[in-house]
């Protein structure tokens, strides 16, 4: 999931124009125009890197002059102590930039983190993780680049990416047109239902979906799901995929990490990242 440039451009300098970096009041007062530092971002715990293209875009944006080697590149893992970024250049510049790249790089490292973790979490059974549209407005490619770079899957881009049905749905379907409606679909774009218990799945399956969202499920209700499914397709290649989904976090997700399972889509990825913990340290000042 390759990261556009001159998005990241635009993005930079609208993030330092809402920071009013370039009417940094503190900086411009106190420190000399022609002073030089500098500088490094440091890790202060374990995690994932992402966010590394932003933050040089941060910069590069604010002060072309500005020397940004990365260290540390977007999917690697970076120990306590270790330096992902060094810059070089005026101080006024490096530290009017400080704040805004530390943002971007702390948040989406932290959701690159979190996603690494839960992948480990459930790799034995093959499981992928995914991610959801319960992302921040306007940031939602950033978002789900963390994922996909925390080695997690990116699930529908937007609205228009897959058939999903969800609860609400369904209320307003059976109330209109009826559930033939179901049947209209193209066949060439996946189709996904959500089912909410087993009278629904077996409701479900008759519309012959690609994915069933097995929403706040238990695990003991996972696998029954599971046998369910396997006596209604004994081969294995005309059974729906499953994703699990609802309920599901770093704490419980090895109980949910059960055979059968293709999907474990996690809203908190992106909606409740806890962010990196890395700093920016001054490690020289020229005279």
């Amino acid at each position: 999931m390759p990261l556009n440039k001159a998005a990241l451009k635009r993005l930079a300098r609208e993030s330092l124009l809402e920071d009013a970096a370039f009417g940094d009041i503190t900086t411009r007062s106190f420190i000399q125009e022609d002073a030089r530092v500098e500088a490094c971002i440091l890790a202060k715990e374990d995690g994932i890197v992402c966010g590394a293209p932003v933050a040089y875009e941060v910069f590069k944006v604010f002060d072309k002059k500005t020397s940004v080697k990365i260290l540390k590149y977007d999917g690697q893992a970076v120990k306590k102590g270790d330096h992902i970024i060094r810059i070089k250049g005026l101080a006024r510049s490096v530290l009017s930039c400080e704040r805004v790249a530390l943002n971007f790089l702390t948040y989406l490292s932290g959701i690159a983190s979190s996603t690494h973790e839960a992948v480990i979490k459930v790799k034995p059974r093959a499981i992928r993780i995914l991610d959801t549209r319960k992302t921040t407005p306007t940031l939602r490619l950033l978002e789900k680049y963390a994922v996909f770079t925390g080695g997690g899957k990116n699930h529908r881009l937007d609205l228009s990416g897959q058939y999903l049905v969800k609860e609400n749905h369904l209320q307003v379907i059976n109330l209109t047109s009826g559930p033939e409606v179901l049947s209209w679909r193209k066949k060439n774009v996946l189709f996904e239902i959500e089912v909410h218990g087993m009278a629904e799945l077996r409701n479900a399956l008759s519309y012959s979906p690609d994915i069933l969202m097995l929403d706040n499920f238990s695990p003991a209700d996972v696998k029954k799901a599971i046998l369910f499914i396997k006596k209604i397709f004994p081969d294995k290649n005309k059974r729906p995929m499953l994703e699990l989904s609802g309920g599901i976090n770093s704490k419980n997700i090895s109980r949910y990490a059960i055979k059968g399972v293709d999907f474990i889509s996690l809203g908190a990825l992106t909606h409740s990242a806890r962010a990196l913990d890395l700093s920016l340290d001054i490690t020289k000042v020229f005279s």
